[in-house]
């Protein structure tokens, strides 16, 4: 099988995966909750995918996963992602990118469905978190090799863990900071999507990872932007406090 034959199946894959999972979204999701969103996934789309995961959140409660588990395994899941990206399976590691987004967000999931939840779990899922972001960026950096998309992914990185620490360091102020273009979830998709397609049109147009270095230089800028955004958000509301 030719290399673009192969890659417009994956494509084909994809694409009817997508229609599938856009016919249940518009026909089952039409009143989902308008809360909790940014510019890159909206409420509603979090609510159809969330909703989703909601039967193997309730599957791993009743077989007694606990949260902690889950964690380790999206570090798992990451370790292979970066392992992924050294060895030039792009396609892969962009599965696998999506794969681990998936797992953060079903340990909160199992942890408040099966009352888990406590202070020891969330401090040791944010660090899990950091380590994990962490992880598949190394992968990149070997794929790249050297030169200026390393600089890139090191700012990609820079803009991930600001974009939490400014999050952190303003709730432990007491200051509530979930605002943003470019949170966890959307560093995510870009990364996992990104991957995907850029492997797709990498085997029918050729290319040095073209899409993917385009991915990672939005999520650099994205991630910063972001970022400054909290920041001064944060500056504005810790101004007015002490002036109130």
């Amino acid at each position: 099988m030719s290399r673009p034959l192969f890659a417009l199946l994956h494509l084909g894959l994809i694409l009817g995966t997508a229609a599938i999972g856009m016919r249940l979204y518009w026909r089952e999701h039409a009143d989902a909750d308008q809360g909790k969103g940014s510019r890159l996934l909206s409420a509603r789309v979090r609510a159809w995918y969330f909703s989703n995961l909601e039967p193997f959140a309730a599957l791993f409660v009743r077989l007694g996963v606990r949260p902690i588990a889950i964690t380790y395994a999206q570090v798992a899941v990451s370790v292979l992602v970066a392992a992924a990206y050294a060895a030039g399976l792009v396609f892969t590691a962009g599965f696998l990118v999506l794969f681990a987004g998936t797992l953060d967000i079903l340990d909160g999931k199992v942890a408040r469905g099966g009352e888990g939840a406590s202070l020891r779990g969330a401090f040791l899922d944010s660090v899990m978190d950091r380590y994990a972001e962490f992880v598949g960026y190394v992968g990149l950096v070997v794929l790249f090799a050297s030169g200026w998309r390393v600089l890139l992914v090191l700012l990609a990185i820079l803009g991930g863990f600001m974009v939490s620490y400014a999050r952190a360091r303003a709730e432990g102020l007491g200051v509530p900071c979930e605002i943003g273009t470019l949170q966890r979830p959307e560093r995510y998709v870009l990364l996992g999507f990104g991957s995907i397609f850029g492997s797709i049109a990498g085997h029918v147009f050729g290319g040095d990872h073209v899409l993917l270095t385009l991915t990672v230089a939005v999520l650099a800028v994205l991630g910063n932007m972001t970022a400054l955004q909290r920041t001064a958000y944060v500056s504005r509301a810790l101004h007015k406090a002490s002036h109130a």
